[in-house]
């Protein structure tokens, strides 16, 4: 039988190397081919939020973010510092996600946040805050790696990323844009769209697409464009990559920084279109007001324009419904002395009619010697190049993330000399749950699969577990596609989650929160079964129900402080109604004191929209305060492996019955060492830490070091197993003890022992028996309990 020996009580059993929380990140991280691991060669699962969704905009003066405030264009006088948190509050927050199992963060740092004053100016007070926050980040073992975050190129073109005197550089009025149709700026006040995921359509607005392109290929298609006598490609490049490579420098040393990415959702902008007279409906968002290119740099320049106009269907995102005039009052966004690019480099003219005319149609898919351009090729794969140079010279040791055109497949790489220690890190949505907002655990859709020719029949599942199955295809062809074109790199999802404003926010009134909860715990299944890292979009400490993540009218955060203040307020109604009973109780009067149950009654009505009744939250224990403001929690806190003693072939949680699962597998030596037989026998699970038996032939026999680098980590959350007594453990072999204050299971294995050859079911089938390999298990159910009369029941 597998050896029954409890370790509760015995934590001098284990290496002080390998006494911290599985979900601590205090080690070194090192890449070997697709793997993450530690420096004990054991194979790492990461797992996080990225910070935060408010990152994107200034935090002073006030009224800077908001396109509506005369201080919104004084974008030289700005400050980013307290973005994501406060200083004072950075410790709250980082335990809280340290609390939910969630200790990898993707850093949100815009470039305008660093060099907003002008070229070359950096923000120091800005830097020496992140310097600040990174270093209270690691007093909770947690890691990151910064996101230099751009949304359609800037907050100036309806997204976030780049500086104001960007448009400068290219020769446009920033203060104009929206008078002349070259940007949609966040606005509830269409009630075509309520505001909802419409800044996506800016990647197809002139200010947008003239920004990226000349930023990626302004050498090859606007060569005439110079700026303080230098190309704007090169002027604006040069100053992107010294700018990260000086935050390299500045954060070297710094144990909770792993890396940097490139660039978040990169876009050609107008690069690699045949026709340059219309957008692709199918690849790029039409919504509202939607000029051809054409009609954009027309509009820039002063001109009246009649365009098309389109709103929201189904299974086609958008469908046109009309035209509409757009500058009436031929204003021009062009800076005084210059000219629009594309005019300036001949890709249009006006006629005799004061009229726009195309005399490039194809401009933008040739390079100078005839031959088609491609996109990854030609400009973003040495953009990629020279960037990790920059960022190599200002941090040698740090990890390189990257990632392709959203929904798309990546580039393929050529040239390997940049190439180590890079994470493919791309993202992944429910489209068509997030373009809708709505989720409804009856059947969702593959857009990925509709785009690549899929009909609509073929791409539609149904119920939660087609919900699974759908999204586990989807992101396993995300993670395929990276290893097929960028190779065997380590794999990171960079962004996933679910906007918490879906069905009308009548989550919001009723508190009920099934639908995130199923909707979240799919997404998750689906992360988990493909054995990738992720960082869940977003954590956002400013998040309220009423504004979101305060940008464009998005809500993704898995945290709400409004339910936070809600609980606040609640707590205290219910603390004066106490000290009312006590009053009365002193001095009766003619009335009855209230009961408990009238209290939690007249409490109700100050309930927090979470999925937490704040009746309970008053009675819950103190360590459980985190979990106030938590969205959709039973779908987020979940256990996983966080360090593994082999090479990762299933993890899953089923959050229907709590029950979780985790394989891995080692080389199956040739030695003397026992076979273990019994399968999934059960250990002891009685933890009580009264007693300290002698130690098992699998530790005993093995050194301190090997015992390490032996010992998987499960982080296993109190919020889901605090009744551990319900619940039992049982492993394929090998010994293991679980910390509940650690909320870790550490499982030691003896790799020299054969252990039976077992098949393993995933869902992408089920993995043979291999006869060269030792599969280790280890299952966490809970124990079926029996009754006189009511038969069993978990």
């Amino acid at each position: 039988m597998t050896e029954r020996t409890n370790l509760e009580g015995s934590q001098s059993s284990l290496p002080t190397n390998i006494r911290t929380a599985a979900h601590d990140w205090v080690r070194p991280i090192h890449i070997r081919d697709n793997l993450l691991v530690d420096d004990l060669g054991r194979t790492l699962l990461l797992r996080g939020v990225n910070m935060s969704g408010n990152s994107k905009l200034p935090l002073f003066p006030p009224g800077s973010a908001h396109h509506t405030s005369p201080r919104f264009f004084d974008h030289r006088n700005v400050s980013f510092v307290g973005r994501p948190v406060p200083l004072h509050e950075a410790e709250l927050h980082f335990s809280r996600l340290r609390s939910w199992g969630l200790t990898f963060i993707r850093l949100v740092c815009p470039w305008e946040a660093l060099e907003h004053q002008g070229p070359g100016i950096y923000d120091q007070e800005y830097i020496n805050y992140l310097i600040q926050l990174l270093k209270i980040a690691s007093k909770f073992g947690i890691k990151c790696f910064i996101d230099p975050h751009q949304d359609t190129w800037s907050r100036f073109s309806g997204g976030s990323g780049a500086p104001g005197w960007t448009f400068e550089v290219v020769g446009l009025d920033v203060t104009r844009l929206e008078q002349v149709g070259a940007v949609v700026y966040h606005d509830f006040s269409n009630k075509d769209f309520e505001g909802k995921m419409v800044w996506p359509t800016n990647y197809t607005k002139a200010a947008s697409a003239t920004l990226f392109t000349c930023f990626f290929a302004g050498n090859v298609f606007c060569p005439k464009s110079m700026y303080q006598g230098e190309h704007v490609q090169d002027f604006l490049q040069r100053h992107y990559y010294a700018c990260y490579e000086y935050l390299a420098k500045r954060l070297r040393g710094l144990h909770a920084v792993v890396g940097f990415e490139a660039m978040n959702e990169p876009h050609p902008g107008y690069i690699g279109m045949e026709d340059i007279t219309s957008f692709d409906q199918m690849k790029d968002l039409h919504l509202g007001h939607s000029p051809t290119p054409l009609q954009g740099w027309a509009l820039a320049s002063g001109m009246k324009q009649n365009v098309d106009y389109y709103i929201k269907s189904w299974p086609w995102p958008s469908r046109k419904v009309g035209t509409r005039p757009l500058n009436e009052e031929e204003i021009s966004a062009i800076l005084p002395g210059r000219e629009c690019v594309w005019k300036e480099n001949g890709v249009w003219t006006v006629n005799a009619d004061n009229q726009p005319v195309l005399l490039k149609p194809n401009h933008f898919a040739k390079l100078e010697d005839g031959s088609d351009c491609d996109f990854y090729r030609d400009f973003y794969g040495p953009f990629l190049k020279n960037f990790c140079g920059a960022i190599r010279r200002g941090n040698p040791e740090a990890f390189f993330f990257f990632e392709p055109i959203p929904n798309q497949d990546p580039p393929v790489i050529v040239d390997q000399d940049w190439h180590t220690n890079t994470i493919y890190s791309p993202h992944w949505y429910d489209l068509k749950a997030v373009f809708q907002k709505s989720f409804d655990s009856f059947f969702t859709h593959d857009v990925q699969g509709l785009s690549r020719g899929k009909n609509l029949l073929q791409a539609s599942y149904f119920g939660l577990y087609g919900a699974k199955k759908n999204y586990t295809l989807q992101i396993g062809n995300v993670v395929k596609a990276g290893l097929q074109k960028v190779g065997v790199k380590p794999c990171l999802i960079g962004e996933c989650g679910i906007p918490m404003d879906i069905n009308q926010k009548r989550a919001f009134e009723t508190g009920d929160y099934t639908h995130h909860t199923n909707f979240l715990d799919a997404v998750i299944t689906a992360l988990e079964a493909n054995l990738v890292h992720f960082t869940l979009w977003n954590y956002n400490p400013l998040n309220t129900n009423d504004h979101g993540d305060h940008w464009n009218g998005e809500d993704f955060s898995i945290f709400s402080k409004q339910a936070v203040e809600e609980a606040a307020e609640a707590l205290k109604a219910h603390e004066n109604a106490r000290d009312e009973e006590r009053e009365h109780s002193l001095h009766p009067g003619p009335r009855s004191p209230t009961s408990p149950m009238s209290r939690r009654s007249s409490i109700s009505s100050y309930a927090p929209h979470t999925p937490f009744d704040i009746s309970d939250l008053i009675y819950a224990p103190p360590d459980e305060g985190h979990h106030i403001g938590g969205r959709a929690l039973d779908a987020v806190i979940r256990p996983y492996a966080s360090k593994m003693a082999g090479i990762p072939l299933k993890m899953g949680f089923q959050l229907s019955n709590l029950s979780f699962e985790v394989s891995f597998y080692t080389p199956r030596m040739q030695l003397s060492a026992p076979t273990s037989k019994e399968g999934l026998e059960s250990p002891v699970h009685d933890l009580d830490g009264k007693k300290a038996p002698s130690l098992p032939r699998v530790v005993s026999e093995q050194t301190s070091e090997e015992i390490a680098s032996n010992t998987t980590e499960i982080y296993v959350p109190q919020f889901h197993y605090k009744q551990w007594e319900d619940f039992e453990v049982t492993v394929s072999d090998g010994v293991w003890l679980y910390d509940a204050q650690k909320e870790t299971i550490y499982w030691t294995i003896d790799p020299r022992q054969q252990v039976q050859a077992q098949p393993v079911k995933t869902w992408f089938g089920t993995i043979p028996v291999d006869e060269t390999k030792n599969i280790h298990t280890l299952r966490i159910t809970r124990i079926l309990k029996k009754t006189a009369k009511k038969g069993y029941f978990w």
